[in-house]
Order: C-alpha cells, then sequence, then structure tokens
C-alpha cells in the first residue's frame, strides 16, 4: 500500500502541475469559443484527476497507516479542490457575475482561485515527499516484551 501511496501522490502531484499548463493554454486563445472548448481539459483535470486523486490518496494513506499528517494533507487537496470550484459558484452569486458579464467584484472574488491553486501544487509536493519518506523508510518493527527478548538465564540458587 505505501507504494500505491508513491504513485498516487505523484499522480495528484503532476495533476496539479498540469493545471497551470492547462490554465495557461485555454487562457491564451483567440476567441471565446476556443477558450471554451480548450478549458475543458483545465476542468476535468482538477475536477476528476486531481480531486478524486487526492481522495484516494487520502483513503491508501489511511490504509497504509502513513500517518495522521499524510492522511490530512491528502484530505486537505481533496477539499481545497472543492473550494476551488466553489470560488466560481458563490462568488458569481454574491457579486452578480455570470458567464457573459463579471463585475469588478466577481473579478477580485475569483482571484483567488489561482492562490489557492498554487497553495494545491505545494500540498501535492508536500505530500509526495511525504509518500516517498514512508515508502523508501519502512517502519520499524514494535519492540518485543522484554520477557520474550531476553535469553533464559540459569538461577542462582
Amino acid at each position: 500500500m505505501r507504494k500505491a501511496l508513491l504513485v498516487l501522490s505523484a499522480i495528484v502531484l503532476l495533476s496539479a502541475l498540469a493545471q497551470l499548463l492547462f490554465a495557461g493554454y485555454f487562457h491564451f486563445q483567440n476567441t471565446i469559443e476556443a477558450q471554451h472548448e480548450a478549458g475543458v481539459y483545465h476542468v476535468m483535470n482538477g475536477q476528476y484527476v486531481l480531486r478524486y486523486g487526492a481522495l484516494l490518496a487520502a483513503i491508501v494513506a489511511a490504509i497504509a497507516r502513513a500517518g495522521s499528517r499524510t492522511i490530512w494533507l491528502a484530505a486537505g487537496i481533496f477539499l481545497l479542490s472543492w473550494v476551488q470550484l466553489f470560488i466560481f459558484i458563490i462568488g458569481g452569486m454574491l457579486t452578480g457575475s455570470s458567464e457573459d458579464y463579471i463585475t469588478p467584484a466577481g473579478s477580485w472574488v475569483v482571484s483567488i482561485h489561482p492562490l489557492t491553486g498554487v497553495l494545491m501544487i505545494f500540498m501535492s509536493y508536500w505530500l509526495f515527499n511525504r509518500a516517498r519518506a514512508v515508502a523508501l523508510n519502512p517502519q520499524p518493527l514494535p519492540p518485543k516484551a522484554a520477557s520474550s527478548d531476553a535469553p533464559a538465564s540459569p538461577s542462582t540458587a
């Protein structure tokens, strides 16, 4: 399970890094229609690969007994992916923005999106480092009871 955690955390890290590439790709399209078509990569990767990869990593980290910090780090990436989505939904509702018209207040709210994206990249990197440490350093065996370790000593009578 520790190797599976390492693989999943690598997928989450690569997915988080790919989000930058996909965001840049759709941002620099010439027309709105081309932006919508190119934005599918960014949306699908963020909403499926990154989100559910992090959820699986949290589950596998729990099964592998990778430690509570590793589990919460993966769960945090999963939860932050929902925050990324809610930034658009709630930001649009609170500011009166729509897909056709974005208010200045809506722009300010949505500008949080790339900041939380950068935070997800750092969290994914930390998750990968923790998973690598867990996979490469096996847990030591628990100490045995003192009575079972000690050889039988002759009694002095």
